[in-house]
């Protein structure tokens, strides 16, 4: 008997993978999704930020380095993003196909990680229950495809870690029935290695759980603690075994986001509590959840309905109580602002509100299981769940506001009724009226959560494949032609955007990046400098910014006027190709004066330019000059003239004036763009290249006020300055320079009395990172610009090495070492007991 059950379960968990799957296929059939259509799950974050840093951790591998990328913004590490982002054993898939295939590979990691998600669940229930019943498969459903797994979907750095919500409670399971920990151990290690901040919601879950365990069932108290002990030190254990990668990158979140833990513990209401039971409503689903504060509950109505059954039913009393318990706790953790924070990490997230919701679904899914393998139910269950969903029908009507739809409510009704039905029918003395209910059941999950997935998906903006695809091949034929006239070390950029992480997944180095963990030193300056939003190119800068970045490349698709500093270039691509002459290399040297410049305070980007151009070679006059400005009296926004003080291309900046919409920009009767837009918004923005005494007309669409008029700025560029100082700073570039990926610089160069001060142009860190040594001894790197990487030279020629390290990487592994052997003498110890004849605890 006991073969067979473990047969028809194997058999279950086959069938929960394959409803799965197939539902994921049919919502793709329907919504047009690829394989069915040009349309694709790639949306968000997955489009803008995870298949990007795939793609550049890939790159990183065969170049023969992992946890640094110069493609990172300024450079940067690449632990953190691997941490938080990428450690997923799907996203080997993203590794195995071509960069072209992403758009279907995304299909297939969504689809195949939903069907083990199905699976995992079914076999928790399975085991929960010592149950084969062919309807947990069908119920599995509930927590596979439920809001959470489909409206957080393009969060693929979480999925992994609710796939393995459900195997952790079976090892919690183990832990409180039969006192086996060591599934929780490696558990809790895998999640942890996962994604450690989802690990911590599910190891917070954990204890809520134990508790619904223990007090839900008739264990003996007196071995409570020895049980709760021995959960704590499984769960210790599996984070410690964890540390190699947990504490690095912990530092590293740290470092970026300025402070790992916000204790702020208020009680304030994130949201009206009566909102709450409509989470689990048919179709209740908008974009402005992903934004706003409500938690994504929705694992069916059928498993509203037999959650019901479970409280109104034959379960007992205390059982009923400890699920109580859970479901009121998590409900104020939804509710309550503080309590709301511990589960996110002790910090408050951005977009995606409840990231510990799954836990719910699942927890709901679990007594309704109960529900459903328990006998049939008694008329007052049936009467009090019906009377109880009549109401819950009607209050949606009355509290849905704007948002009311009789499809939902209609939906939502017909569903809950013939769940009753079905239920009644299933436990009929009558075979066939048995089999009838069992078959409706298994219809209503498969219809409930199928409609339900395509409801949610379609209020996703997607983008095609054949979009991606145009897009990656574009571009890289415009990479590909830069590379084949230049093999040397630069950056290039572009003056369109398709996410805010391109460099990485086209594999050049630019200065576009966003993540959770950004280079701080880098986005300060990059600031200053001009580069508004610090994630993305956008208009750019002026000519010395973009050459004291090593900028010596851009390429556009016309959109967008192209700076007056860059020459154009034939190589026959789709995109335009530029040339920056002045672009200094990635590695000069110049006086240690720029050790002088601070870019604290600064509000002029202009002056601050000039600064460090005349401090990297001193004597250098003001390459950026100010316009004379005159401002006329329009009926409507700015209009004024200024006479270009040389020959070159002008820059506009208006700095100071954040509170603003955005506005067109006019020069000569021209339309050039907007103002006031996320890459423009007090930055430089380009106005064309004009000739020494020319008047030019300049109107802003904005509100005229004296406030105004004076954060105005036009600055024009004298490019035969620029061209001086760069020449003289490009004779400089070291002799038998290698950079690597992995953070490894190595580097031959020569100081001078004048010239004494090597300047790296990438994010600058200090000596906890970089590692430094000149001429084979240790030195420490000076912070240039307030953002990046200097060393002193001697006079003479100078070898430079540096490598880069993670705080914390060499704690975190001792850590786990420590952890390692712990576990070894714990295993050992209990083998002997076994062995002797006792019991474990």
């Amino acid at each position: 008997m006991q073969t067979n059950l473990r047969r028809r379960q194997r058999q279950n968990v086959g069938a929960a993978f394959g409803l799965s799957l197939l539902l994921v296929l049919g919502a793709y059939f329907l919504l047009g999704f690829a394989p069915f259509g040009d349309d694709t799950i790639l949306t968000g974050d997955l489009n803008g930020l995870y298949v990007n840093y795939i793609t550049d951790m890939w790159r990183r591998v065969r170049q023969g380095g992992f946890f640094y990328s110069f493609s990172k913004l300024c450079g940067g590490s690449t632990l953190g993003l691997f941490a938080y982002y990428m450690s997923s054993p799907f996203n080997l898939a993203y590794l195995i196909f071509p960069v072209r295939a992403i758009p279907y590979v995304a299909q297939g990691v969504f689809a195949v990680r939903t069907a083990c998600t199905g699976a995992a669940c079914c076999f928790f229930l399975q085991r929960h229950y010592k149950s084969a019943s062919r309807l947990l498969p069908v119920l599995s459903l509930g927590y596979s495809l439920c809001a959470f797994c489909v409206v957080y979907n393009q969060n693929i750095i979480w999925m992994d870690v609710v796939m393995l919500a459900p195997l952790v409670l079976w090892a919690m399971d183990e832990l409180v029935d039969k006192g086996r920990h060591w599934p929780l151990t490696w558990l809790v290690l895998v999640c942890i290695l996962f994604n450690f901040y989802t690990a911590w919601e599910v190891c917070l879950f954990t204890i809520l759980y134990f508790a619904y365990r223990w007090w839900g069932t008739d264990h003996p108290a007196v071995a409570l603690k020895r049980r709760f002990g021995l959960f704590a030190a499984s769960g210790a254990l599996g984070a410690g075994l964890g540390l190699v990668l947990l504490l690095p990158a912990l530092l590293e979140v740290e470092e970026s986001k300025g402070g790992l833990f916000a204790m702020d513990f208020s009680l304030t209401p994130n949201f009206p509590l009566w909102q709450l039971p409509y989470r689990l409503f048919f179709g209740d689903f908008f974009w402005d959840d992903v934004t706003g504060t409500l938690p994504n509950l929705y694992c069916g109505v059928f498993c509203v309905v037999l959650v019901l059954l479970f409280f109104a039913g034959r379960a007992p009393r205390r059982q009923k109580l400890a699920a109580g318990g859970v479901l009121a706790v998590m409900a104020l953790s939804f509710w309550l602002y503080g309590i709301d924070l511990v589960w996110h990490g002790f910090k408050q997230p951005v977009w995606f509100p409840c990231r510990y919701s799954f836990l719910v679904s699942l927890f709901l899914i679990l007594l309704a299981a109960r529900a459903l393998l328990d006998g049939g139910p008694r008329r007052l269950a049936l009467a009090l769940a019906g009377a109880l969903g009549v109401l819950w029908c009607v209050g949606y009507c009355f509290v849905s506001g704007e948002t009311f739809s009789v499809f939902k409510v209609g939906a939502t009704a017909l569903v809950f009724a013939a769940t009753l039905v079905c239920v009644v029918l299933r436990h009929s003395p009558r075979r066939l009226l048995a089999l009838a209910g069992a078959a409706g059941f298994a219809v209503l999950c498969v219809g409930d959560m199928g409609a339900n997935t395509v409801l949610a998906l379609r209020k996703f903006e997607s983008y095609t494949v054949s979009g991606f695809e145009e897009f990656y091949d574009q571009n890289t034929q415009a990479v590909n032609a830069i590379r084949a006239l230049d093999g040397g070390y630069y950056r290039i950029e572009k003056n369109f955007m398709r996410t805010l992480n391109d460099p990485m997944l086209l594999g050049y180095w630019g200065i576009s990046h966003y993540s959770s963990t950004k280079a701080s030193s880098a986005k300060e300056l990059l600031e200053c400098l001009g580069y508004v939003n610090y994630s993305t190119y956008g208009w750019g800068s002026t000519g010395v910014a973009d050459s004291l970045l090593g900028i010596r490349y851009l390429y556009s698709d016309g959109s967008r006027p192209v700076p007056g500093q860059y020459t154009p270039l034939d190589t026959g691509t789709e995109l335009s190709v530029w040339e920056n002459p002045y672009a200094l290399p990635m590695a000069y040297v110049g006086s240690s004066d720029a050790l002088k410049v601070s870019i604290e305070n600064s509000e002029n980007t202009f002056t601050l330019q000039n600064a460090m151009l005349s401090a990297l070679v001193p004597g250098t006059p003001d390459a950026l000059l100010a316009a004379k400005l005159q401002f006329e009296q329009p009926e409507q926004g700015i209009l004024l003239t200024f006479t270009a003080p040389c020959d070159g291309p002008c820059y506009l900046a208006i700095p100071g004036l954040t509170d603003m919409t955005p506005s067109d920009v006019a020069v000569n009767g021209t339309l050039l763009g907007e103002y006031f837009t996320g890459d423009s918004l007090g930055g430089v923005f380009p106005l064309g290249t004009f000739t020494k005494g020319e008047t030019v007309e300049l109107r802003l669409g904005f509100a005229d006020s004296e406030e105004a008029r004076a954060a105005i700025q036009v600055y024009s560029l004298d490019e035969s300055v620029l061209a001086s100082a760069a020449a003289t700073l490009q004779a400089t570039e070291p002799e038998k320079m290698t950079i690597r990926e992995g953070g490894h610089i190595d580097l031959v160069a020569t100081g001078t009395a004048d010239a004494d001060l090597l300047v790296l142009p990438f994010a600058w860190e200090d000596s906890a990172h970089w590692k430094l040594t000149v001429n084979g001894e240790k030195a420490e790197t000076e912070c240039v610009f307030g953002g990046f990487i200097g060393v002193r030279l001697s006079e003479g020629e100078n070898h430079v090495e540096l490598n880069y390290a993670h705080p914390g990487a060499g704690a975190g592994l001792a850590g786990t070492v420590l952890c390692a052997v712990l576990a070894g003498i714990w295993f050992a110890r209990e083998k002997r007991r076994r062995a002797a004849g006792g019991e474990n605890p």
